[in-house]
């Protein structure tokens, strides 16, 4: 019997869902510099799934080129580490997850805060409170 519509959009969803969590655990051990090659299990650890789940998602990035494994088959006992490809990936799904974080804290924003300012105009409901986007009255 084939799959419903359904089944394939969640099956899709799923594997970029895991994909992209996949990438960015092993973006972020390897850029804190703990690790380039990551066992499965400290991969495991670190994300919230069953090693039957992982491994089907791990497979599907190997395939994709995103990742590479050490030794012919991947299993609980690869050690997995990112392409080149999958370090340009991951770094710019990292990107966009955090990019939020990356901006300037209170009172450090300037013209370009998409936040505070409007065609290079402070507006009045700055975000930051910036001290000069109070009005003295």
């Amino acid at each position: 019997m084939p799959e419903k519509k359904e089944d394939t959009n969640q099956n899709a969803l799923d594997a970029l869902f895991w994909r992209e969590e996949i990438l960015q655990v092993l973006y972020w051990i390897e850029g804190e510099g703990l690790a380039e090659i990551v066992p499965f299990n400290r991969l495991l650890s670190l994300l919230n799934t069953t090693p039957d789940n992982l491994l089907l998602h791990l497979q599907k990035n190997i395939e994709a080129g995103y990742l590479k494994t050490e030794g012919e088959a991947l299993s609980v006992n690869s050690s997995l580490q990112l392409t080149p490809f999958g370090k340009k990936e991951a770094g710019g799904i990292f990107r966009n997850a955090f990019e939020g974080m990356q901006k300037a804290g209170h009172g450090e924003c300037g013209p370009d805060c998409e936040f505070c300012y409007e065609d290079g105009v402070k507006t009045e409901d700055c975000v930051h409170n910036c001290a000069d986007s109070r009005h003295n009255h």
